[in-house]
Parts: C-alpha cells; structure tokens; sequence
C-alpha cells in the first residue's frame, strides 16, 4: 500500500485553512437618496428634486449625503444669485448635492472634485449623468475631476474659466478632518478669486459643517482661525441651524452633533489687505 496521499486528499487538507464563502458579510449595496427641492425656490424648467447616488460603503465617508450638505442645498436654492453666472468648485464632494443644485441655478461652470478614488469620482460622474442635461454636460457646464487637496492644485485652476480662479468655493462637511487643514488652506488661497483693486470681483467660500465629535469642537473651528490668521480671510456666520443628528449612537451631545454650521470666507478689499 502507497505511502504518498493523492492531490484530492492533499487539497482538502488547504481547504482547511479557507474561509467559507459566506465568511464575510457582503458589501453594503450603493443606494439613492433623493433630495426634494423647497417648491418655493425652484426655478421653472429645473428639476424639483435630485437624485443622489451613493456608494455602499466608503473609508472616506463619501457614501452618506450629510446634513451640512442638504442645509448648504436648501441655502443655495433660496439664494441662487451666489451662483448665477459663477464659476463653482466643489472639493470634497461626495454625493455632489451642492454642486448639482449649483448646476440648476444657472452657474456658468460648475467642477466637482473629491479625493481621487475611482469609485468617488466615478460616483459622482453617474450624479451629473441623472441630474444635468446631456447639452449642458457636452458644453462643459458641469466637469468632475480626482482631487488631492493641496497638491496638483494648478491642474484644477486650468479648468477654471477665469485666470484659474473660481468664484464660488464649496467646503461641505470636511473641517473634521483635521490633519487636512493645511491643504484645504492651500487650495482655497490660490483657487478662489482675487478682488480687483477697487474691490470688486472677489470670490467666496462656502464652509458648511457639523461638530460631529462635540469634544473636538475647537479643532473643527480652527479651519476658521487659520483661514483669518494665515490668509487674511473675512469669516462670516450665515447659518446655524440645527437639523437632528445624522447617527442616533454617537456619542456626545446630540444638539452639538445635530447642528449645522455655515460660514463664509472673503478676502478683504485691497484696501485694507497689509
């Protein structure tokens, strides 16, 4: 009788050491949310609410369409002159709700960024497809493009209309993360219009957030200081508006965590730059 085993017996030994199939649960499925317009601020022959595709699960948190970005929407909506005939860019995407409400309220270019991951950029490309028209999207109304903040910043200027420059900045829910502060500056700085020397002309930046981790509150509005301290940018408070929490079992104070925050930030006329 042979001593040596044969290759099915020696296999089944391997499959000892194999996961079953069902081992790990399966990956959360992409879903919609669909974000209804305030009927009072939709203009005739835009859509009166948005589609908003998201991805299943993603480590940078692009798969939920956050607070911060409905209240900034809703904002936009009601005061479409921020937008009309503007340059917009978006960094930090995600969903892209902002820049697609952008779109609908006659923005001349809109450039939707995030981190450049082949499932968020792709992602928010299918948000444009069912959200913007064909026409607008082959005029080049509405380009979405990988973005690295404070790196390659000059690849995103090039798609700016205007001397590399975008009037309108949105920051949607990104000062949480704090280690990116210098390179959210940094991009804001140099992509965000200049004023003329009589003052006109200047852009804006949109920062919309929530204290997702109360406890880190400071460190959230810090962005905020820096943007003032280091820039020289004009902070202004538009919004505070609390819209419930986005997870009822994070810990700390649920209003802290349900309130959204808007801000904006200006460079000062030349005038009064040092």
């Amino acid at each position: 009788m042979s001593s040596s085993r044969n290759s099915e017996e020696m296999d089944n030994d391997f499959n000892l050491f194999q996961e079953p199939e069902d081992y790990y649960p399966p990956e959360p499925e992409d879903k919609v949310e669909v974000f209804e317009r305030n009927p009072k601020w939709v203009t005739v022959g835009t859509p009166s609410q948005i589609t908003v595709n998201l991805l299943g699960a993603h480590p940078l948190w692009g798969h939920y369409l956050w607070n911060a970005a409905k209240v900034f929407a809703n904002y936009l909506d009601e005061r479409k002159h921020i937008v009309q005939g503007k340059s917009v860019l978006e960094l930090g995407a995600a969903g892209a709700l902002p820049s697609l409400v952008s779109a609908c309220n006659g923005a001349s270019r809109v450039v939707i960024t995030d981190y450049p991951d082949h499932d968020l950029v792709e992602n928010i490309r299918r948000n444009v497809k069912a959200n913007v028209p064909a026409d607008k999207i082959a005029e080049g109304l509405v380009t979405v493009e990988g973005f690295k903040w404070g790196y390659d910043i000059e690849k995103i200027a090039e798609l700016s209309t205007q001397n590399g420059a975008f009037d309108v900045l949105i920051l949607s829910d990104l000062v949480f993360n704090h280690s990116e502060h210098s390179a959210l500056l940094r991009s804001v700085d140099r992509l965000m219009a200049k004023p003329q020397k009589d003052g006109s002309g200047g852009g804006e930046a949109y920062v919309f957030f929530t204290h997702h981790r109360p406890w880190l509150a400071d460190k959230d509005m810090n962005f905020l200081t820096r943007a003032h301290d280091e820039l020289g940018l004009v902070v202004t408070r538009l919004v505070e508006d609390y819209t419930g929490a986005m997870f009822d079992s994070d810990p700390g104070d649920e209003r802290v965590r349900g309130t959204v925050h808007g801000f904006c930030l200006t460079f000062p006329p030349p005038s009064l730059q040092s």
